[in-house]
């Protein structure tokens, strides 16, 4: 219910900042759930990168360390 709270909240602030023309609140309306998805979608990578690499979502968060399973200590390089 929140989701659609949200949807209807964004909707509406189309409607206003399109001059409150009426006759578009299909349009208003798929425009706020497509936003809504877009910042869901967005929400869940960066969750998902910063938990994937243990490390805050960021530019360089898919950079890991080679550790070894058995010391947790970098690998060394060969």
């Amino acid at each position: 219910m929140k989701r659609h709270k949200e949807i209807q909240q964004l909707a509406h602030e189309l409607f206003e900042k399109s001059g409150r023309v009426h006759g578009r609140e299909l349009d208003h309306w798929l425009e706020a759930e497509r936003t809504i998805s877009a910042r869901e979608a967005d929400m869940h990578a960066s969750v998902n990168g910063a938990v994937s690499s243990g490390k805050q979502a960021g530019p360089r968060s898919d950079i890991r360390r080679r550790e070894s399973k058995k010391t947790g200590r970098p690998k060394k390089s060969s």
